[in-house]
């Protein structure tokens, strides 16, 4: 070799880090000066995954709080209280009067007096007088005249009050 071959080779070993060390095409270490590798800002499409499932989560709780709310009813029928009704004269005979105070009918005929719950018992909703008795606006649930459960979603009949006379009017108790 000649001289200036050997400068040459001597020049090149000096500038990759010496004989023994491997050539940086070779070296699976990273450089320890190296900087750690950030991760990207989340993308557009990362973005809208996240958000669907979100949504996506969202909505099964809403369906699930929404089947419990269907399955439980609205209301329960509280403690027995005394209230009253008014005079037997304020209720014509053969007649059905609604008591929107008290959410409830008053029932007159030749049998006596009775009074029963305009709430369906399905979900607590005010049931409305029909031709053939009575129909729920919410689910649907139809009762006959007197309360009981013709379909629907309803599974107990309307319940009924206790009537009695006191000395000077009507009473009744829930």
């Amino acid at each position: 070799m000649n001289p200036s071959t050997r400068a040459w080779k001597r020049n090149r070993t000096e500038a990759c880090g010496g004989p023994d060390t491997p050539s940086p095409k070779t070296d699976k270490q990273k450089p320890p000066d190296a900087l750690p590798v950030r991760e990207a800002a989340t993308s557009r499409r990362g973005f809208l995954v996240r958000a669907g499932h979100t949504v996506a989560g969202a909505c099964v709780l809403s369906a699930v709080a929404g089947g419990v709310r269907v399955a439980l009813p609205a209301f329960e029928e509280g403690p027995p209280r005394r209230f009253p009704l008014g005079r037997p004269s304020d209720f014509k005979m053969n007649t059905l009067t609604w008591l929107r105070d008290r959410d409830l009918f008053v029932i007159r005929n030749q049998d006596g007096m009775g009074a029963f719950s305009c709430r369906c018992t399905h979900l607590g909703c005010m049931v409305r007088r029909t031709a053939d008795g009575f129909v729920c606006p919410c689910h649907g649930a139809e009762y006959g005249p007197l309360g009981q459960v013709i379909s629907g979603p309803a599974r107990r009949p309307l319940p009924w009050f206790r009537v009695w006379l006191s000395q000077t009017r009507n009473q009744g108790s829930g």
